[in-house]
């Protein structure tokens, strides 16, 4: 890591003199400051510290004291160059600042933001040092955050650019399908002798191949797509019968029964219903899915309204919406779990793996969240929840 000193020309100043309650005061904010705090002599041997010095670091008083601060929190930013620009600084101007990796007694690495300034007697003489540490760790995380999301929007945008230039290819490759797919059923049909079944059954194979790409693109786009959301007061009971209908088809296929049950009276949110449809029809699909290789057959949905602390970064009141789906299948494997929400993992032989992911993207633009469960009320044994801030 590279450090630099920020080297300020001038003259220390006098201190002004302290009366006893101002020196109690400043002894006090010292020991009890969030920050770890330390003074050492002209020869940067330890004299005092405080407390969160001693919390950050893990050691003892009698561990600290009359140590070279550099050598016990084994700092490896600090190399030669520093060892002598930071003595250069505090002899010029008396102060020193600058980026290093301490390491605690149990080698624990912790980014600080470092200030050192020179301490005089009440005659102007230097008699040590202030060494002030700031922690960068939440600091750190949030910059590799960043970067990481504006890598992901880069990789984002040339993917949706890519999809762009691959439809076109496709449309074409769809309609050259479509033309020989027709010409060889009507050659079928009427006997010609340049009709062959096992080329018709080529052709029908790609033509599958093709509209499964054409998916694939046309769900990446979405999925790429800053998608515009316009929430709106929903009933919630009516809401949950419509996506009941519309799942009604893949429910009776699969001989699944789906109830709803526990929704509060004239329960109601605030959101997009046109992309909540979405949401609740992939998870909907999945517990049908599910539910069909149990020998129960059935699909829960439920809601209520919860109030813990643990909602705050969700809403301010503390109060969501909680609605649930359960099914009757077999608990999700650990192997499954872990990559359940990113894009393009499915466990099923059929599908692209951007369901899950899509409908995570459509809950947290309504600053909710979509968590999953194992549970224990047979015959349900998996849970789907979705968290909504009302």
């Amino acid at each position: 890591m590279r450090l630099e000193s920020a080297v300020n020309i001038k003259k220390p100043t006098m201190p002004l003199l302290a009366t006893a309650q101002e020196e109690t005061m400043m002894a006090w904010a010292f020991e009890h400051s969030s920050n770890a705090k330390l003074i050492t002599n002209l020869k940067h041997e330890i004299q005092i510290v405080n407390k969160t010095f001693l919390e950050w670091f893990e050691f003892s008083l009698d561990e600290v004291i009359g140590k070279h601060a550099g050598v016990l929190l084994h700092s490896r930013s600090i190399g030669p160059e520093l060892m002598t620009q930071i003595p250069e600084a505090l002899d010029l101007c008396g102060e020193w600042q600058g980026e290093v990796l301490n390491r605690s007694k149990g080698g624990v690495e912790r980014p600080c933001l470092l200030s050192v300034t020179s301490i005089y007697s009440k005659e102007g003489e230097k008699i040590g040092y202030l060494g002030v540490d700031i922690d960068l760790t939440e600091r750190k995380k949030m910059e590799t955050q960043i970067a990481q999301g504006e890598k992901l929007c880069n990789i984002g945008e040339s993917v949706a650019t890519l999809m762009h230039e691959i439809r076109n290819p496709l449309a074409g490759i769809a309609m050259n399908v479509f033309m020989l797919e027709a010409r060889e059923v009507k050659c079928k049909a009427v006997h010609c002798e340049y009709a062959d079944g096992g080329e018709l059954e080529s052709i029908q194979l790609i033509s599958k191949e093709v509209k499964r790409l054409e998916a694939l693109v046309k769900n990446a786009l979405d999925y790429a797509r800053n998608t515009q959301h316009y929430p709106e007061k929903v009933v919630l009971r009516n809401f949950l019968d419509e996506v009941k209908v519309l799942a009604f088809y893949h429910s009776a296929k699969n001989s699944v029964a789906i109830r709803i049950t526990e929704i509060p009276e004239d329960c109601s949110a605030f959101f997009d219903p046109d992309l909540m449809k979405q949401v609740f029809l992939n998870l909907l699909q999945n517990a049908i899915d599910a539910a069909a290789l149990s020998s129960e057959h059935v699909v829960r949905i439920g809601a209520r309204i919860a109030e813990h602390p643990k909602w705050r970064y969700i809403s301010a009141s503390s109060k969501v919406l909680l609605i649930n789906v359960d099914n009757s299948g077999a608990r999700i494997s650990e192997e499954v779990l872990r990559n359940l929400f990113k894009p393009f993992f499915t466990s099923k032989t059929e599908g692209i793996g951007l369901g899950l992911a899509t409908a995570s993207k459509i809950i947290r633009m309504h600053h909710g969240i979509l968590g999953h469960y194992q549970i224990d009320e047979a015959p349900f044994f998996t849970r789907f929840t979705v968290a909504l801030p009302i």
